[in-house]
């Protein structure tokens, strides 16, 4: 792969690059190795994707698997699927290990994602599985989700909230964020070690608004296709430095907390016309992670074109931007909240995918500790 300096770019605008894990066709620390030794990757955010197609081409198994499986019941997959999905992630967390030491803990992170129930028993029996420093719980952004996000903070347990899709839903990822820092306080925590990522989405986003746009015969209709997605993401991170300035935030800073990450997700580009490397270019900010494919990733190596930070002071311009929206008929909380239920279904038949590779067969594995 060319053009690493370019991915250097980012890494001087202080941007931490995290592979979107549930685009490998397996699970494989190794070549995950080699990207981190190269500088290219600093983190990963984990799904069950890769293990899903990995026991299924053990099991030559059809995809999509189909679903309930004759072969063993969900009650016994639950806990062999978490079994096999925590062995993944201490790998990944061991290769990972020694960004986390040499960053102080702020990057090096891999972010497991919680299923097929997001209640804080699962979280917690999930990142207690890892037991990695590193290991970080991904919860959904829903109101089961964000409480068992405060619950896993209060117990010290570091996680990755999402998909975050407006300032509202912010706002409430956010609450559930700073009770849970309150509360790991009240325990005697070390806030310094509790670690926070919120995830917004990208490239659905624009898929959204471009389809109510495509509705319209208006020029000015066509002209905001590919809009959405960045100004979406410039407002709610105009709130999260508006949440940094204000006094609840600063007190919990005295008492030795983080500010959380911001972490762009989905961002490879689908909408035809576009450069591939727009979300990445156009959403550098410092201490933010863009999540990339792998074939983002080449894409980013090979044509990226940062121009320092496109994101601190654009939350005014981002706003007119989704009044402009509203306008033309796109409506913003309601396409938003659609894209928070299709989400959610999509994490479903993920797990209920995992669910039935594991009750193919039954596979065997050497889980490392």
């Amino acid at each position: 792969m060319c053009g690493a300096g370019i991915i250097g770019l980012l890494a001087d605008e202080g941007v931490s690059r995290w592979l979107d894990g549930a685009e490998w066709h397996e699970p494989d620390p190794r070549r995950l190795g080699r990207l981190v030794d190269d500088g290219l990757i600093t983190g990963l955010a984990l799904g069950p994707e890769p293990l899903t197609r990995s026991l299924l081409r053990r099991a030559r198994a059809p995809w999509p698997p189909r679903t309930p499986w004759p072969d063993r019941p969900r009650c016994e997959a639950g806990p062999a699927a978490e079994a096999l999905l925590a062995a993944e992630a201490r790998r990944a967390c061991d290769v990972l290990l020694p960004v986390h030491e040499r960053t102080g803990g702020r990057d090096g992170h891999v972010a497991l994602e919680v299923g097929p129930a997001a209640d804080t028993a699962t979280a917690l029996r999930l990142a207690r599985a890892v037991d990695r420093p590193n290991a970080l719980v991904a919860l959904p952004a829903g109101p089961e989700g964000l409480a068992a996000a405060a619950d896993c903070l209060a117990e010290g347990v570091g996680v990755d909230v999402g998909p975050v899709l407006s300032p509202a839903h912010y706002d409430e990822a956010a609450a559930a964020w700073l009770e849970g820092l309150r509360r790991a306080h009240r325990a005697g925590r070390d806030l310094s070690a509790v670690r926070v990522v919120v995830s917004v989405p990208l490239a659905p986003v624009d898929a959204a608004f471009d389809e109510r746009l495509r509705r319209s015969a208006s020029e000015a209709a066509q002209a905001m296709r590919g809009e959405a997605a960045l100004a979406s993401a410039r407002l709610v991170f105009h709130c999260y430095e508006q949440l940094l300035a204000g006094p609840a935030w600063r007190e919990l800073a005295a008492l030795g907390a983080r500010p959380h990450r911001m972490r762009w997700t989905e961002t490879a580009v689908r909408a035809p016309g576009l450069p591939d490397t727009r979300y990445v270019d156009e959403l550098v900010v410092r201490d933010a992670i863009t999540t990339l494919s792998p074939a983002t990733l080449e894409a980013v190596a090979e044509r990226g074109n940062p121009q320092g930070d496109a994101v601190t002071g654009r939350g005014r311009a981002a706003a007119r931007v989704l009044d402009s929206l509203e306008i033309l008929g796109a409506r913003y909380a309601h396409t938003t909240r659609e894209l928070a239920d299709g989400a959610a279904r999509r994490r479903a038949l993920r797990w209920n995918e995992l669910l039935g590779a594991v009750g193919a067969r039954p596979v065997k594995r050497t889980v490392n500790r």
